[in-house]
């Protein structure tokens, strides 16, 4: 197959110059001309595969060079952009984590779910005491007053009242004991992992809140050039106007546009007041410096190394503990069911009718719930099936964890793209909008409507750019929040 678009050079070089002209680009007609070779297919013979020298320079359009070595991990774009070596005037991100650290130390000293997860680590603490507790001889002090009698033989003599001590020490019980208190140590484990839970889930909060934060500032400066631009083309038609009243539709036109830019100005500055409101709630009335900058050092992760991490995620360490405190509290159940062996120490200072005061006594006693209706064995089962309940939840949270991770490993490498693709956009856009107004305004070339619509978009890329960056900050927090790392990025890097 063979492609001919030789012919009608010139006529081609005419019309990319007459499209230029549309899109506020200025291009010679040689220019144009130059362009035109750039679309002439010629098959690629063994006759005319001959080294000629070029009648003129072209400039080909830049396309991305990615070096598949250096910067594989990185999406087109912000690879090719890396590799130009541009340098990203915002924030470290030694100093970004810095500020996040502070805060988020801040609400986890104030927070009433860290509060109360605390609480319930300390009583777990004492669960496991309390359980100990009952390895130690029980020792039971009691005490009477003498009977009232009545009825026949109320006659008879009896002893005095006395105080009654028993010391119970438990001798054999199948692992019982030992069972209780590993089961209550496992509870004291999950505790642990809870509260490390809690305090991962606070910090997440409090980061995408101070990111979601540092955008709309940004939004709101964006939204506030807008409107001023929209108001000097108020005031040059107003003053347009004064002059010429038949363009006082211009006039009407500009200000719409100014109304609407002033309304997206106070929309992005609501949405900051949202953003305060939140972080005071998490941070209390303590200041936090948020950095004004269109960009952060924040870089991707590694998602082999977070999918690992994982693995050992507070959570899933929580459901691991409770499961097998589970299994070990049904042992205990079980061996609660069999006779136990105590010895017992007792000795009652209660005298008989006639004086004599009642020796100690010691002895070997055999308790056993020969039948209790069945609630032993039903008490195993149902601690056995709470042990699968929670390994079925581990399993359930691992999975949940490792595409939440997935997930917003492509969320943020997509949305920081597509931030690239709206920065050059934004470029692209504020050159068109430059020419669209010295076309209109010294030439007459362009109306009034091509102006606003030309600076609503390149407003438009700005915002989007915007938002596409620092919502990749945020999905790039979830994913070390998703891991179970957050405090550790905070804290290090790592």
């Amino acid at each position: 197959m063979t492609f001919k678009f030789a012919g009608a050079q010139s006529t081609l070089a005419a019309h990319l110059a007459s499209l230029c002209l549309f899109g506020g680009l200025w291009l010679s007609p040689a220019q144009a001309e130059g362009q035109a070779d750039l679309l002439n297919f010629q098959p690629v013979t063994a006759e005319t595969a001959k080294p000629t020298a070029p009648a003129r320079a072209v400039t080909a359009p830049q396309v991305h060079s990615v070096s598949a070595v250096a910067y594989a991990a990185l999406p087109a774009r912000m690879a090719a952009r890396a590799q130009g070596a541009q340098i990203n005037t915002g924030p470290s991100e030694l100093e970004l984590r810095g500020i996040f650290r502070r805060a988020v130390e801040a609400a986890i000293n104030r927070s009433p779910q860290v509060l109360r997860s605390k609480a319930e680590q300390q009583a777990s603490q004492s669960d496991v005491d309390e359980a100990k507790g009952q390895r130690w001889p029980q020792v039971d002090v009691g005490t009477q007053t003498q009977a009232m009698q009545f009825g026949k033989g109320k006659d008879n003599e009896q002893g005095s009242g006395g105080i009654n001590l028993a010391v119970s020490t438990m001798v054999y019980d199948w692992g019982r004991m030992d069972n209780t208190i590993d089961s209550r140590k496992k509870l004291a484990v999950a505790a642990d992992e809870s509260l490390a839970a809690e305090m991962e889930n606070t910090g997440y909060e409090v980061v995408t809140t101070l990111i979601e934060m540092g955008k709309q500032q940004i939004v709101v400066d964006l939204s506030q050039q807008f409107a001023d631009r929209m108001q000097e083309l108020v005031k040059m038609l107003a003053g347009i106007v004064a002059v010429d009243q038949g363009r006082a539709s211009e006039l009407t036109q500009a200000k719409a546009r100014m109304l609407q830019a002033q309304a997206l100005r106070d929309a992005a500055e609501a949405k900051v007041r949202d953003a305060q409101i939140t972080l005071r709630k998490l941070v209390g009335e303590r200041p936090i410096p948020i950095p004004r900058s269109k960009e952060w050092n924040i870089g991707l992760t590694q998602l082999e190394t977070l999918l690992d991490a994982a693995k050992n995620h507070p959570t899933i360490r929580q459901a691991t503990a409770q499961a097998e405190s589970a299994d070990l509290q049904a042992e205990a159940v079980r061996a609660s069911g069999l006779p136990q062996l105590n010895w017992v120490i007792s000795k009652n200072t209660a005298e008989d009718s006639i004086g004599r005061e009642q020796p100690w006594q010691t002895n070997l006693s055999v308790t056993w719930g020969a039948f209790r209706g069945g609630s032993t064995r039903a008490a195993e089962r149902a601690a056995l099936q709470r042990a699968d309940a929670s390994r079925q939840e581990t399993e359930q949270q691992r999975l949940d964890l490792e595409f939440r991770i997935r997930t917003a490993d492509n969320d943020a490498r997509t949305q920081l793209e597509r931030a690239e693709l709206y920065r050059e956009l934004s470029a692209e856009s504020d050159r068109i909008r430059d020419a669209f107004f010295q076309q209109w305004h010294h030439l007459g070339k362009r109306t009034l409507l091509d102006v606003l619509t030309a600076e609503n978009d390149h407003y438009g890329n700005q915002v989007s750019e915007i938002s596409n960056r620092f919502d990749g900050y945020q999905s790039i927090v979830r994913q070390y929040a998703s891991a179970g790392t957050l405090a550790r990025w905070l804290q290090d890097g790592r």
